[in-house]
């Protein structure tokens, strides 16, 4: 029996090792086919995110395409401005070489925001079969090898200069060729607190134009919005029924048994009780209270001129009062954008009690740690508020948290971030820089997974004027819509294969669900010579 028992405890031994193992094999198949279904769902994101970020990565404009352009003719081209946001790349005539020191420059710009580009030559020809379209697309080819992200940016004015002034070769040999890079001012202002927002305005180089502080912005918000903000003391009048008690002048009897027979009279008698009824009377209250005073304030687009000429925030939200229910306002507040910080604070003082929503996001890319790893930049910060005072103090945390970086902004990490604070809402309106590229773009298919539709405010453009591909991709892809100081632009997502559609001064194609630019039109408000 002994013997019988350990046999049996060594077969039951076996078995149980034996299920152990087969429990063992079971759980890695298992876990490999986690891990396969894992590998698959992460590189459909990744081939995802990659569709994404190489369609905003693509050639928006092509050499071919700026060496037909219309050229500009003029006399000679100055170039005695010296600022340091004009960057002159001469080349000999008819010849064309970066050096080692220009590549260097390139690679600093790749993630400054141009303005402008000119390619700048002489109408002189010695040949008669000289083409200069020809010479013009390899030009641009060659800057085009040294420098592809300007070829990527639809927000460039690129412009042919030819110049007229002499039929001379020695003398056309002294005048200027090659490329002019004009870099946009970010965050500066002149003394008087405007902000300029292009290099063409010379005031950009004077000696008193500086870049603001932090703390220099969120002072001049707050004096801009004092001026709109007077008050005056009314006074309120009101009613109400109180119960009064009052002596009817006569006098009850001194016993219960009179009492109860009504005895009143009108003299005093010995222990004589006073007759005292009730009754209701209309007691009137007067309060004083401080009030808006609509009639001595300054008019919002007089304060808003004080500091820009753009009111785009304003203008696009009196435009939509009610129409974007239950969505939630994210806002950039990195630097150059607290002239639209200010124009949301205004319209808010005055409809704040109309307003439809009180979900708000600011965000600053990064807070002490700018430009820091996709989707995990952070400086974003929400309330939700119907108190305008609260709503300002976020914004303005949300502005002293954050410490610059590059102009590219983690825009989309801030919308996902709005979403999940507030997941019951119906979209998103953006208060967007037109000229910071969303550097974040491959997690749009997060976004779209959502359903939220973007609604984009575009700041600092004028009429007409060129908006970010990035955010014309934005809206297309979320349902959404771009909004200037005139325009409500609504159907991009409805834009098939090969259709042709305008934004803004140019004209775009879907080609292979990217966006192409094929024309601009020329309507910038500058002198261009």
């Amino acid at each position: 029996m002994a013997g019988l028992d350990s046999e049996s405890n060594w077969l039951f031994l076996n078995d149980d090792r034996q299920t152990a193992k087969n429990h063992k094999t079971a759980c890695y198949s298992k876990i490999k086919i986690a891990m396969k279904i894992y590998l698959i769902v992460l590189l459909f994101l990744l081939s995802n995110s990659m569709v994404y970020s190489q369609q905003m990565d693509s050639v928006v404009v092509s050499p071919e395409m700026l060496s037909k352009a219309k050229e500009f003719e003029l006399a000679k081209y100055d170039i005695s401005r010296a600022s340091k946001y004009i960057i002159y790349l001469p080349m000999n005539y008819s010849k064309f070489l970066f050096t080692e020191d220009d590549k260097d420059l390139f690679y600093t710009l790749r993630d400054t925001m141009i303005e402008r580009i000119d390619l700048v030559y002489t109408v002189f020809r010695r040949s008669e079969s000289f083409d200069q379209v020809k010479l013009n697309k390899e030009r641009y080819e060659i800057f085009q090898a040294f420098f592809p992200q300007a070829f990527n940016n639809n927000l460039i004015d690129w412009n042919l200069m030819a110049q007229n002034g002499t039929m001379d070769y020695d003398e056309a040999q002294t005048y200027f060729h090659g490329f002019v890079i004009y870099l946009k001012p970010h965050r500066v202002t002149t003394k008087n607190g405007i902000t300029i927002s292009t290099a063409m305005d010379t005031r950009v180089d004077e000696p008193e134009t500086r870049v603001l502080e932090t703390n220099e912005e969120v002072a001049q918000i707050k004096t801009l919005l004092n001026k709109s903000t007077v008050t005056k003391i009314i006074q309120d009048t009101t009613y109400s029924k109180i119960r009064k008690r009052f002596w009817t002048g006569l006098y009850l009897s001194k016993n219960k048994a009179g009492r109860k027979k009504g005895k009143r009279f009108k003299t005093v008698g010995r222990k004589r009780p006073k007759e005292y009824r009730f009754k209701e009377i209309r007691e009137m209250k007067i309060t004083e209270r401080e009030v808006p005073d609509l009639d001595a304030a300054i008019e919002p687009e007089k304060v808003i001129a004080e500091m820009t000429d753009d009111s785009v925030v304003y203008s696009v939200l009196n435009r939509t009062l009610g129409r974007w229910e239950d969505h939630v306002v994210v806002q950039d507040v990195t630097g150059s954008m607290h002239p639209y910080l200010t124009q949301t604070l205004l319209f808010l003082r005055g409809h704040i009690k109309k307003n439809t929503t009180e979900k708000f996001v600011f965000f600053n890319d990064g807070d002490h740690k700018p430009d820091g790893p996709l989707g995990y930049s952070g400086g974003c910060y929400y309330t939700s508020a119907d108190n305008v005072d609260e709503i300002q103090e976020m914004a303005f945390e949300a502005m002293r948290n954050g410490k610059g970086g590059k102009a590219p902004e983690n825009d989309v990490e801030a919308i996902l971030y709005g979403v999940k604070k507030f997941p019951n809402c119906k979209g998103i309106v953006l208060i967007a820089d037109n000229f910071s590229r969303i550097r974040d773009f491959r997690l749009i298919p997060r976004l779209m997974k959502l359903g939220k539709p973007v609604r984009v405010v575009v700041c600092g453009i004028a009429k007409g004027d060129v908006i970010n591909l990035d955010y014309i991709y934005l809206a297309r892809y979320t349902k959404g819509s771009l909004h200037t100081i005139n325009e409500d632009i609504t159907d991009l997502s409805e834009k098939e294969e090969g259709s042709a559609f305008k934004v803004g001064s140019q004209y775009f194609k879907i080609e292979k669900n990217a966006i192409k630019l094929i024309h601009q039109s020329k309507s910038k408000h500058y002198d261009r010579y």
